[in-house]
C-alpha cells in the first residue's frame, strides 16, 4: 500500500484522500457520496496560492479573529473584508481593539463549507493588528461591507496585513490515484 492510513478518512495519497469514509455518514446524501466515489473523481486536498485565499476571504463575510487574551488564545467573530491585499474589520472597545492598539499579531480564519459533499476552504492570514487611523484609509474602509450582527456602535477599523497567508481547499474533481484502481 502507498500513503498513510488516515483512520475513518480513507488512504491519504499524496494530497488525495481516497476511501471509504463516507460510509460513516448516513441519510440521502449517502448514496450521492458513493455515486462520486465510482466515479473517476478523488476528494482532493489542495493547497491555494495567495491570491485566490484574499479573494476567498474578501466574499467570506464572516471570519474569526484569533489573538491572545490574559495568555490563552481566543478566537472571536467578526465581519471580515479585504482592503489592498489586507484583512479589515470593525470593532468596538475591548480584546479587539487592545490587541490593533498594541500592535499584537493576531490571525483571521475564514471558511466556506459544503456539509453535503464534505468540501470546503479555509483561508489563515496573519499579520501584526493596527488601528486605521488615517483618513484616507478610514473613508475607504467604511465603504467595506463591514455591518455588524453584535447589537451597539463599531466605530474602530482594525486592518490586519497580509503578511503570512496560507489556505487550502477540499474538493472533488481530483484524478482517482492508481493506488485505487488497483486489485
Amino acid at each position: 500500500m502507498h500513503g498513510d492510513e488516515d483512520p475513518g478518512h480513507g488512504l491519504r495519497v499524496s494530497n488525495t484522500v481516497v476511501g471509504p469514509w463516507w460510509k460513516s455518514t448516513t441519510g440521502a446524501h449517502s448514496e450521492s457520496m458513493e455515486q462520486l466515489a465510482r466515479e473517476d473523481t478523488a476528494l482532493a486536498l489542495v493547497e491555494l496560492d495567495r491570491q485566490e485565499c484574499l479573494e476567498l476571504l474578501g466574499h467570506a463575510g464572516v471570519g474569526r479573529v484569533v489573538l491572545s487574551v490574559n495568555g490563552l488564545p481566543v478566537a472571536l467573530p467578526v465581519n471580515v473584508s479585504v482592503l489592498d491585499g489586507d484583512v479589515v474589520f470593525a470593532t468596538d472597545k475591548g480584546s479587539k481593539l487592545d490587541a490593533a492598539v498594541r500592535g499584537h499579531v493576531v490571525s483571521v480564519e475564514a471558511d466556506g463549507v459544503d456539509r453535503l459533499y464534505h468540501a470546503g476552504w479555509s483561508v489563515l492570514v496573519t499579520g501584526v493588528a493596527q488601528l486605521l487611523t488615517e483618513a484616507w484609509d478610514v473613508e475607504r474602509a467604511g465603504r467595506l461591507p463591514l455591518g455588524t450582527w453584535a447589537p451597539g456602535p463599531h466605530p474602530f477599523l482594525v486592518r490586519v496585513p497580509s503578511t503570512v497567508v496560507s489556505g487550502r481547499r477540499i474538493s472533488w474533481g481530483g484524478p482517482v490515484p492508481e493506488e485505487r484502481t488497483r486489485p
